[in-house]
């Protein structure tokens, strides 16, 4: 398994050149197959997924591919991806994306998937594959109602995208998540990300985020 979770894509430099390190080829020749069902439960001004849209298809020089898991069934999604090097999963609503993982039955071959790919997550495309954070923290930082009882779990963290970003929350609001559960809670700016390879400890890309757990900030920098 090996996944980048980024608050919002490929960012920076640092994050692009794992990711050619993590595929085994060049940013020039990675195919990418995109998933981007999480924001079909977004309203506003869309305008952050058409920017990021571009700068993926401004990075990456491969084939870009959107695959649509509620239009076809799970042997045409794994015959499409299988040519790709990695998925690229957007942001928008978290609890969404994960319904459809899981009403369309996508949960059940994602681990096949991920022994294979590499798996970038944008925002709600990184929190799905961890553990879902707590009612309070949904509400009152993302202004989220809960509509998923849980998220893929296949990593054991909690993580908050947007650290000091659009949702202006900082170390109070980390320091609250992780006084609702016993697993560590990576809060992670638009600039970051975390690199994950297997049962390895995460490593994280960038300069700007707060991990804390039971109620204690356990390492930051800004």
């Amino acid at each position: 398994m090996k996944l980048i979770l980024a608050s919002s894509g490929l960012a920076n430099e640092e994050i692009i050149t794992n990711l050619e390190e993590m595929t085994g080829k060049s940013r020039d020749k990675i195919n990418v197959a995109v998933i981007n069902e999480a924001i079909k439960a977004e309203a506003g001004d869309m305008r952050w997924f058409t920017e990021e849209l571009e700068n993926l298809a401004h990075v990456i020089g491969g084939n870009v591919e959107f695959i649509d898991l509620q239009a076809h069934d799970l042997e045409y999604i794994k015959s499409r991806i299988e040519p790709t090097d990695m998925i690229f999963c957007f942001g928008g609503n978290t609890d969404y994306l994960a319904n459809v993982f899981m009403k369309t039955r996508f949960d059940k071959i994602l681990p096949e998937i991920l022994a294979e790919k590499v798996w970038v997550g944008s925002s709600a495309g990184s929190c799905v594959m961890c553990h879902k954070e707590a009612d309070e923290i949904q509400k009152s930082v993302y202004k989220e109602k809960r509509t998923a009882e849980h998220f893929m779990n296949f990593v054991p963290i909690i993580f908050l995208p947007h650290l000091h970003g659009c949702y202006k929350f900082d170390k109070p609001e980390v320091i609250k998540a992780s006084e609702f559960t016993n697993l560590p809670v990576f809060a992670i700016s638009d600039d970051s990300a975390l690199k994950i390879i297997d049962n390895e400890p995460p490593v994280i890309l960038g300069n700007d985020y707060i991990v804390a757990q039971n109620g204690k900030i356990i390492k930051e920098h800004k």
